[in-house]
Protein backbone atom coordinates (compact mmCIF):
# COMPACT_ATOMS: atom_id res chain seq x y z
CA UNK A 1 0.00 0.00 0.00
CA UNK A 2 1.36 3.38 -0.96
CA UNK A 3 2.19 5.70 1.91
CA UNK A 4 -0.50 8.38 1.91
CA UNK A 5 0.45 10.33 5.01
CA UNK A 6 3.68 11.80 6.20
CA UNK A 7 3.71 12.14 9.95
CA UNK A 8 6.26 13.06 12.57
CA UNK A 9 4.72 10.49 14.90
CA UNK A 10 5.96 7.23 13.40
CA UNK A 11 4.29 5.21 16.17
CA UNK A 12 0.90 5.44 14.48
CA UNK A 13 -0.03 2.73 12.04
CA UNK A 14 -1.72 3.48 8.73
CA UNK A 15 -5.24 2.97 10.11
CA UNK A 16 -4.56 5.38 12.99
CA UNK A 17 -3.12 7.95 10.61
CA UNK A 18 -6.24 7.76 8.44
CA UNK A 19 -8.42 8.10 11.54
CA UNK A 20 -6.56 11.25 12.58
CA UNK A 21 -6.90 12.64 9.08
CA UNK A 22 -10.67 12.05 9.22
CA UNK A 23 -10.85 13.60 12.70
CA UNK A 24 -9.13 16.75 11.51
CA UNK A 25 -11.36 17.06 8.45
CA UNK A 26 -14.41 16.46 10.65
CA UNK A 27 -13.26 19.13 13.12
CA UNK A 28 -12.84 21.60 10.28
CA UNK A 29 -16.38 20.88 9.07
CA UNK A 30 -17.81 20.98 12.58
CA UNK A 31 -16.06 24.26 13.33
CA UNK A 32 -17.62 25.71 10.18
CA UNK A 33 -21.07 24.53 11.29
CA UNK A 34 -20.53 25.94 14.80
CA UNK A 35 -19.55 29.27 13.29
CA UNK A 36 -22.91 29.34 11.50
CA UNK A 37 -24.72 29.45 14.86
CA UNK A 38 -22.27 31.71 16.65
CA UNK A 39 -24.12 34.37 18.60
CA UNK A 40 -27.29 32.28 18.97
CA UNK A 41 -26.60 31.46 22.63
CA UNK A 42 -26.57 33.50 25.82
CA UNK A 43 -25.26 33.11 29.35
CA UNK A 44 -23.65 29.86 30.46
CA UNK A 45 -24.52 28.14 27.17
CA UNK A 46 -22.61 30.86 25.30
CA UNK A 47 -19.57 30.29 27.55
CA UNK A 48 -19.69 26.56 26.90
CA UNK A 49 -20.14 27.13 23.18
CA UNK A 50 -17.09 29.42 23.13
CA UNK A 51 -15.11 26.83 25.09
CA UNK A 52 -16.00 24.15 22.52
CA UNK A 53 -14.95 26.48 19.69
CA UNK A 54 -11.65 27.31 21.40
CA UNK A 55 -10.94 23.64 22.10
CA UNK A 56 -11.62 22.62 18.50
CA UNK A 57 -9.45 25.43 17.16
CA UNK A 58 -6.62 24.55 19.53
CA UNK A 59 -6.69 20.86 18.62
CA UNK A 60 -6.94 21.68 14.93
CA UNK A 61 -3.98 24.08 15.10
CA UNK A 62 -1.87 21.54 16.98
CA UNK A 63 -2.55 18.83 14.42
CA UNK A 64 -2.04 21.27 11.55
CA UNK A 65 1.33 22.46 12.82
CA UNK A 66 2.75 19.20 14.13
CA UNK A 67 1.19 16.41 12.12
CA UNK A 68 -0.39 17.22 8.79
CA UNK A 69 1.83 19.88 7.22
CA UNK A 70 2.49 17.69 4.19
CA UNK A 71 -1.08 16.46 3.82
CA UNK A 72 -3.05 19.65 3.36
CA UNK A 73 -4.62 18.59 0.07
CA UNK A 74 -5.96 15.33 1.53
CA UNK A 75 -7.35 17.21 4.53
CA UNK A 76 -9.00 19.85 2.35
CA UNK A 77 -10.50 17.20 0.05
CA UNK A 78 -11.99 15.33 3.02
CA UNK A 79 -13.19 18.58 4.60
CA UNK A 80 -14.90 19.61 1.35
CA UNK A 81 -16.56 16.20 1.00
CA UNK A 82 -17.80 16.22 4.60
CA UNK A 83 -19.05 19.79 4.36
CA UNK A 84 -20.85 19.05 1.08
CA UNK A 85 -22.50 16.03 2.72
CA UNK A 86 -23.59 18.14 5.72
CA UNK A 87 -25.15 20.80 3.50
CA UNK A 88 -26.85 18.17 1.33
CA UNK A 89 -28.37 16.57 4.43
CA UNK A 90 -29.33 19.97 5.86
CA UNK A 91 -31.08 20.98 2.65
CA UNK A 92 -32.89 17.63 2.46
CA UNK A 93 -34.17 18.04 6.03
CA UNK A 94 -35.25 21.62 5.34
CA UNK A 95 -37.03 20.59 2.16
CA UNK A 96 -38.73 17.65 3.84
CA UNK A 97 -39.87 19.73 6.81
CA UNK A 98 -40.51 23.13 5.23
CA UNK A 99 -44.19 23.00 6.18
CA UNK A 100 -43.37 22.09 9.79
CA UNK A 101 -40.75 24.79 10.38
Amino acid sequence: MKKILEAKDKQLNAEQQISLLLILATFKSLTEQLYNIKGAHKGILKKRFNLVMATFRSYERELDTTWFKNNTQAIEDLHDALTDMIYTLRNAVLTENKDKL
